[in-house]
């Protein structure tokens, strides 16, 4: 499966969950987006497409230039210096488990500051063999960006307990997310993949 369809295939279970939710503040129901830990910003193009962005700003750890009309890219460390903005929704894709699970609560609570409304892609591990298959995935599709490869990931008793001291709710855990087709999904199939919906309910 292509990174063009991997992420269609995500922004599609983005708009299906936010349609079930009302997240926006707005009249016209168009959202502002936080993208967490953006890349190349692949997954804000597709979310982009549809008629309730209202905007994306994307930020990331390394420089990287891209504006477009409701897109913008800005560096994590000017971003949290500089910004008192709040936003409709935070997505984060595939970035939580590169920090360290063991920070994972404190990032979830940082992200809870900005909003209500926070949705996470990540990965589940089931074992030794699936820890280093995941591992070996990681560094084939990242080794050129240089970021962390964990030595472990998420199973689910270490995400409910992330979970239970970032102060948020989770609203709904969607396991067994088919993130890819084909050969892919034999090597890392759906097993691996898992979407969670959180919630500031503080607010």
């Amino acid at each position: 499966m292509s990174d063009k369809e991997k992420n269609e295939r995500l922004s599609v279970a983005l708009k299906k969950n936010l349609k079930k939710r009302k997240i926006s503040q707005k009249k016209k129901g168009k959202i502002t987006v936080l993208d967490f830990g953006c890349g190349s910003m692949n997954v804000s193009r597709k979310l982009n497409k549809h008629s309730f962005i209202k905007q994306i700003v994307g930020i990331d750890i390394f420089y990287f230039k891209f504006k477009s009309k409701k897109i913008q890219y800005i560096q994590s460390d000017k971003f949290f210096k500089a910004n008192n903005t709040r936003f409709d929704l935070v997505i984060a894709i595939d970035v939580l488990h590169h920090i360290g699970i063991d920070q994972a609560p404190k990032i979830l609570r940082k992200l809870s500051k900005i909003s209500n409304n926070i949705i996470i892609k990540d990965h589940f591990e089931h074992g030794f063999f699936s820890r280093h298959l995941l591992r070996f995935v990681d560094f084939y599709a990242n080794y050129a960006y240089g970021v962390n490869i964990p030595k472990k990931y998420f199973d689910y008793k270490s995400w409910n307990k992330t979970v239970k001291k970032s102060v948020l709710k989770e609203v709904k855990l969607i396991k067994n997310f088919q993130q890819h087709d084909g050969l892919f999904n034999l090597i890392l199939n759906k097993k691996h993949h898992f979407i969670s919906i959180l919630k500031n309910v503080k607010f």
